[in-house]
């Protein structure tokens, strides 16, 4: 049979569209598929075997450590004070629930070795029998992935309670640390998920090595329970506890989400003790969370 040639155009234009709709229905199908499988995937519990990933730019959280800290070893412990060691944070799915994050892994072994390889990378020395003996209990590990049209939003919050003693068992400083992280990723990685995990325990790492009152209990410079508060002190003030910067903001920030105003939030502050001045990267992070100059005013005077 002849056809012409205007014909056999039209015919091969019409095979193609049949063949890109078919293609493009089957994609369809597809990416359907995938979101329902990705849906799906969602809709339990977050498993999670901990790693330690230190993102690329947590370099930047190195404390400046004098050479009496950085010539003597200690030796570190690290115990796990939370109260459900498997419980690691939360997950949301497209329906905006939230499911548990849980570790499939210890917990305390995760942390003893991140903050040992973190620590060192930083000259601390550590030696099993070292006459210095510094203990840290992690009393909160808090993962936050918030589910997005695309990927995740990745946040977790660490907070450490440390005391440092002497060979004859004194306590020669006690105190807290605090160290938070945020990142993009895929939604419910493991990875990433690890990354930000990794991160915040580094923040609190620095926050902790890089306390001035430590490192002079830690040089030798005082004597035991010089840095802790007198009991009658404490007694008679419980309210102007000792806090760090970090600890500090991330209590102003969940007083500033719960609709605490200006002036509440001023109180709050002059009610604390500060363990240090707030540095230049303390204002940029605290300008970064949002808090008005009032209150950072008032942070500073502690």
């Amino acid at each position: 049979m002849y056809y012409s040639e205007a014909r056999f155009l039209e015919m091969n234009m019409t095979q193609t569209t049949k063949t890109v709709r078919i293609a493009l229905l089957v994609l369809a199908a597809a990416l359907a598929g995938a979101a329902g499988a990705e849906a799906k995937n969602r809709s339990h519990p977050f498993e999670i075997a901990l790693r330690f990933i230190p993102g690329d730019g947590i370099a930047s959280s190195t404390p400046e450590l004098p050479s009496g800290v950085t010539d003597r070893p200690v030796r570190l412990t690290v115990t796990d004070g939370r109260s459900d060691p498997a419980d690691i944070g939360e997950s949301s799915d497209d329906d905006d629930k939230m499911w548990p994050a849980h570790a499939t892994n210890d917990v305390t072994s995760w942390a003893h070795d991140a903050l040992q390889k973190t620590v060192t990378g930083w000259d601390v020395k550590l030696a099993d029998n070292a006459p210095l003996s510094l203990t840290v209990k992690l009393t909160a590990l808090k993962l936050e992935e918030s589910n997005k049209a695309v990927g995740s939003t990745f946040h977790a919050e660490v907070k450490l309670a440390a005391t440092l003693k002497n060979a004859k068992g004194g306590v020669l400083w006690d105190g807290t640390a605090f160290g938070d992280a945020t990142r993009y990723g895929k939604s419910r990685s493991e990875e990433n998920a690890n990354e930000v995990l990794s991160d915040a325990l580094i923040e609190a790492a620095a926050d902790l090595i890089g306390n001035e009152d430590l490192q002079g209990a830690w040089a030798g410079n005082g004597s035991p329970h010089a840095a802790a508060p007198s009991s009658s002190s404490a007694a008679t003030a419980p309210d102007a506890a000792r806090v760090t910067p970090s600890a500090l903001l991330a209590e102003l920030v969940k007083l500033k989400k719960q609709g605490f105003d200006t002036d509440l939030l001023v109180d709050y502050v002059n009610k604390k003790t500060l363990t240090a001045a707030l540095s230049s990267d303390d204002l940029v992070k605290w300008k970064q969370a949002g808090m008005p100059e009032a209150v950072i005013k008032a942070a500073l005077e502690r």
